[in-house]
């Protein structure tokens, strides 16, 4: 018994066009890519990046703020009802091995008054550290934070005491 006959593959010029075209668009993206790294920094920076704060937009008398953010930044503004506000603040290091990270945080008026210091220059341990405290007679209006930290952190303020 004989096997059927092997087809014959066509060399014609078409699959070496395709061959190029495909080498050349996968240069293109490496190189693209490679030029996003370099004008804009770490590809995981590139790949990741920074969240964004989360903000409570319209005025809300029951609402709490909720801010996470990692090294220093300057929150957008959000509304606060006015009265008494529970502020608990976390930061953490990288890792456990890590020595302690400053952290510091303070509450300001959109017109730049300074309202509280929330932590300042608290050295947290790298395994994480907390505090809670309270805001007495705060009037209602717009406010944001002022984070200046070597740490991950998170500060939550809700209404009541």
């Amino acid at each position: 018994m004989r096997s059927p006959p092997v087809p014959e593959l066509q060399t014609g010029r078409h699959p070496r066009r395709w061959s190029v075209v495909l080498a050349l668009g996968s240069f293109a993206l490496v190189a693209a890519v490679a030029a996003g790294v370099r004008v804009r920094g770490d590809l995981n920076t590139l790949i990741h990046p920074a969240p964004a704060l989360e903000i409570s937009p319209r005025p809300n008398a029951d609402a709490s703020v909720m801010l996470m953010g990692m090294g220093n930044r300057r929150g957008d503004p959000f509304y606060l009802a006015g009265g008494t506000y529970r502020v608990l603040w976390s930061a953490w290091g990288p890792a456990a091995e890590f020595p302690p990270c400053t952290h510091s945080a303070e509450l300001l008026t959109t017109s730049g008054g300074h309202v509280a210091d929330l932590a300042k220059f608290a050295h947290v341990p790298a395994t994480g550290g907390s505090e809670e405290l309270y805001l007495a007679d705060l009037k209602p209006g717009n406010y944001y934070l002022d984070v200046n930290s070597e740490c991950g952190w998170q500060i939550a303020l809700s209404p009541g005491g």
